[in-house]
């Protein structure tokens, strides 16, 4: 698993510069996961059982992992060379404007657990990623005013959305997670669980950086809008409405 996810990450980073080297790295990465998924069923005791990560459920609560590493933490990393090159702020004052996005996952946790229990899963979920796709969103738009002021409200108001909507989805899937296996499987979903989230962060930074060639933040923020919209739809389509 670990070469796979460097075989995506390099596959990844070579798009542009040389897409045959990409795709060939790409090819690599899916028959070593492909490779790994057989020897995996045939194991009387595996690692990661495909049979029980392949139900749509499963695989709805994956791709949300890996879209909330992509729209909200692979952000993070943006944010700050964004804030400064829109203001010109040095560190302090940039890491202090960081709080919008960061604050909320101290406080809105608690507001998640109550959500899923009174709407369920679905619309819980969906619902968490509007959110981080309207962040997204307003941090897009912020980038095309030209008055200080109005840039300013806009970032913060899609800091604050986008820390609200990882804060109240990103708790939850790992329940979610462990909901959807059996008790003496909890130990591969919880492991299931950081692979899904470390591997989309990584893939996450290097198809934003592609994406964005480094400072283009508009690009980088789109981007991260659309991830999330697949979210609400992977919410929408693979979680029970019963849970």
């Amino acid at each position: 698993m670990t070469m796979v996810l460097a075989l995506l990450i390099d596959a990844t980073l070579r798009i542009r510069a040389d897409m045959i080297g990409a795709a060939s790295l790409g090819g690599a990465a899916l028959l070593l996961l492909a490779g790994f998924a057989l020897q995996q069923r045939r194991r009387a005791v595996p690692l990661l059982d495909p049979t029980v990560f392949g139900t749509p459920a499963m695989i709805g609560v994956g791709l949300l992992l890996i879209a909330v590493s992509v729209s909200y933490w692979a952000i993070l990393v943006y944010l700050p060379p964004a804030l400064q090159s829109a203001f010109g702020w040095q560190a302090n004052r940039t890491g202090l404007a960081l709080l919008a996005a960061t604050a909320p996952m101290l406080i809105v946790p608690p507001i998640g657990g109550y959500l899923v229990m009174r709407i369920g899963w679905r619309w819980h979920f969906a619902h968490s990623f509007a959110m981080l796709a309207v962040g997204n969103l307003l941090l897009f738009a912020s980038l095309r005013r030209t008055d200080t002021a109005e840039t300013l409200g806009l970032m913060l108001a899609g800091m604050v959305a986008i820390g609200s909507g990882a804060a109240l989805a990103h708790p939850q899937l790992s329940g979610a997670m462990l909901a959807l296996v059996p008790p003496d499987r909890s130990g591969m979903a919880s492991a299931m669980t950081i692979v899904a989230r470390q591997g989309g962060f990584a893939l996450g930074i290097a198809a934003l950086a592609v994406v964005g060639g480094g400072q283009a933040f508009e690009a980088i923020f789109a981007t991260a809008a659309s991830t999330a919209v697949l979210g609400v739809l992977a919410a929408l389509f693979l979680l029970p409405a019963d849970r």
